[in-house]
């Protein structure tokens, strides 16, 4: 029999600790009445860095795991596949390599960590049809627009960092000219990251972080994805585009429309790549400021067209938890294993400065 106190919706909170539900650790033994659960705040709280610690810990698997899982499949090509990489050049292979590695050290923990919290595939993973292809549409320009406003954003810090002399870079592939080796380029940079990124970040963070509220799942997956990406060039456009991504993903309840804006936007991006790679530096910031300029224009008509369709179009779920927004981040970023892969993270990060 589950208890009264679980009537308000927070799935898990407080099951009676002998129907072997769930486990009596955090209970308190009250004379003449039995077991009498935690405070719901206490629980919250310690239900928040349990995911936080499982979180972090399938990131780190990722972070340490990717070197060498690369590695071990490049040697693998070289066994199996030594006449194939003779006409298709070291460059396929190692792309190859690259790309399984990628996601194996990704999604593998990601599958691992929802078997840990024990959510339901079909729930950590929504790829069912579109609840309205419209918002879905719109999420592609406004989605655009935020690049914009997250490369502003961007240069903003690079100036604040100016101040003391250190000036944040990013790493910078050359884009390959020949033919099939941009072929696996574009794959490994377009599509892939469309689908594993979206399934670990909107799907089993996102996903897995809603019971404890939409507007707090939403910045902490965005964040992470920030984060992750090791430089503060990157960071502060893929935060504010994953919040962008995110919030289409809750509203129209699937994946694919993740997969979709994430995979064009990277697209366009790699291509703008290949054609700026010929092009002075003048003229490849005139292209920038162009495409800027009608990634704006797109992005307003189209926040516009949901705003006169829809009612209450940019208001996500209200959460129903005790715990403010303040002390739900407060309590996950202060997990262990979190504190352990934001110092790595920090490092990482700190790799990509330029002091003078």
């Amino acid at each position: 029999m589950q208890d009264k106190h679980n009537s308000n919706g927070f799935y898990d909170l407080y099951h009676n600790p002998f129907t072997g539900n769930s486990e009596p650790r955090g209970y308190t033994y009250v004379a003449g009445y039995g077991f009498s659960p935690p405070p719901r705040a206490d629980y919250e709280r310690r239900m928040i860095r349990t995911y936080s610690s499982g979180i972090a810990l399938m990131l780190l698997c990722f972070l340490l795991l990717s070197g060498p899982a690369y590695q071990l499949l490049f040697s693998l090509e070289t066994m199996l596949f030594g006449r194939f990489m003779t006409y298709t050049g070291l460059s396929v292979a190692s792309e190859l390599a690259n790309m399984g590695a990628y996601v194996l050290a990704l999604l593998l923990p990601a599958v691992l960590y929802c078997r840990y919290i024990r959510i339901p595939v079909y729930n950590a993973f929504p790829l069912g049809r579109l609840r309205d292809t419209g918002i879905t549409l719109a999420a592609i320009p406004i989605t655009l627009m935020t690049v914009v406003v997250g490369a502003y954003t961007a240069s903003v810090v690079s100036a604040l960092f100016a101040v003391f002399g250190l000036y944040p870079t990013s790493p910078i592939p050359a884009v390959p000219t020949n033919g099939v080796e941009f072929i696996f380029y574009f794959i490994s940079t377009a599509i892939l990251p469309a689908i594993v990124e979206e399934l670990v970040f909107r799907g089993a963070i996102m996903q897995s972080l809603r019971r404890f509220g939409d507007t707090f799942a939403l910045l902490v997956s965005s964040l992470l994805f920030g984060l992750v990406h090791g430089n503060l060039v990157q960071a502060p456009m893929a935060f504010i585009t994953g919040l962008a991504i995110g919030y289409f993903v809750l509203r129209t309840g699937s994946l694919r429309t993740g997969m979709l804006v994430h995979f064009i936007n990277n697209a366009l991006a790699t291509v703008l790549s290949a054609i700026s790679a010929g092009l002075s530096i003048h003229a490849q910031q005139t292209l920038n400021h162009a495409v800027y300029v009608v990634y704006l224009f797109g992005g307003f008509v189209a926040m516009g067209w949901l705003l006169t369709r829809y009612n209450n179009m940019f208001r996500l779920h209200a959460s129903n938890t005790v715990m403010t927004l303040r002390g739900k981040l407060a309590a996950f970023f202060s997990a262990g294993l979190m504190l352990i892969l934001l110092v790595l993270l920090a490092v990482t990060t700190s790799k990509y400065f330029l002091v003078i």
